[in-house]
C-alpha cells in the first residue's frame, strides 16, 4: 500500500510540473512544482510543443521508478508471507535496487536529453545542456549498492539452507 501511495504521489508530482505548471495557491502559500534543470515558471510560459517534448523526455524516468516500486511491493508482500530467503524475493529486491538506478540515471540524463531535443528538434538554442550530480544521488547509489549486498546474502543463506537440508 505504501508503494502505491508513493508511485501516487510521484506521478503527481510529475503531472503537477509538467501539464498543470502554473503555480498553485494553498490559502496564502503559493507552491510551484518545477521539473529538473527549469527554473520555476518556466514551463508554464512554453510552446505546447516543447512542453510535451519535455514530458516525454521525463516519462522514461517515471515508469522506472513506477516498475522499481512495483518490485518492491511484490516483495514486501513475499516477506510478510514469510518468503524472505525464497528466490522470487532476492529477485524482486535485485529488480527493484536495479529500477532504482536505472531511474537515478534517467533522471540525471534526463535535463540533457531534453536540452538536445529542445535544440535539435525544435531550433530552441537558449537552453544549456547540463548534467549533474547531487550528494543525495550519490547516497542512493550507495544505498542501491547495500540492497544489491543484502540479495546476495539472502541468495546464499537460501543456498546453504537448501544445502544443510540435505544433510538432515
Amino acid at each position: 500500500m505504501l508503494c502505491v501511495l508513493l508511485a501516487l504521489l510521484q506521478l503527481g508530482y510529475f503531472l503537477l510540473s509538467w501539464v498543470f505548471a502554473d503555480a498553485t495557491q494553498l490559502g496564502p502559500v503559493a507552491v510551484t512544482f518545477t521539473p529538473r534543470g527549469l527554473a520555476p515558471g518556466v514551463v508554464a510560459g512554453l510552446a505546447p510543443a516543447l512542453r510535451w517534448s519535455g514530458l516525454a523526455c521525463a516519462l522514461p524516468a517515471l515508469f522506472t521508478l513506477a516498475y522499481a516500486l512495483w518490485r518492491l511491493d511484490l516483495m514486501l508482500g513475499a516477506c510478510a508471507r514469510g518468503q524472505m530467503f525464497a528466490q522470487a524475493t532476492v529477485g524482486h529486491m535485485k529488480a527493484f535496487s536495479g529500477g532504482v538506478l536505472a531511474t537515478l540515471v534517467l533522471t540525471i540524463v534526463e535535463p540533457a536529453l531534453r536540452a538536445l531535443v529542445w535544440k535539435i528538434g525544435f531550433g530552441d538554442s537558449g537552453r544549456a545542456v547540463n548534467v549533474g550530480v547531487s550528494s543525495e544521488e550519490l547516497t542512493l547509489v550507495l544505498v542501491c549498492a547495500l540492497f544489491f549486498l543484502v540479495a546476495s546474502m539472502m541468495h546464499q543463506a537460501r543456498r546453504i539452507a537448501e544445502d544443510n537440508e540435505g544433510f538432515v
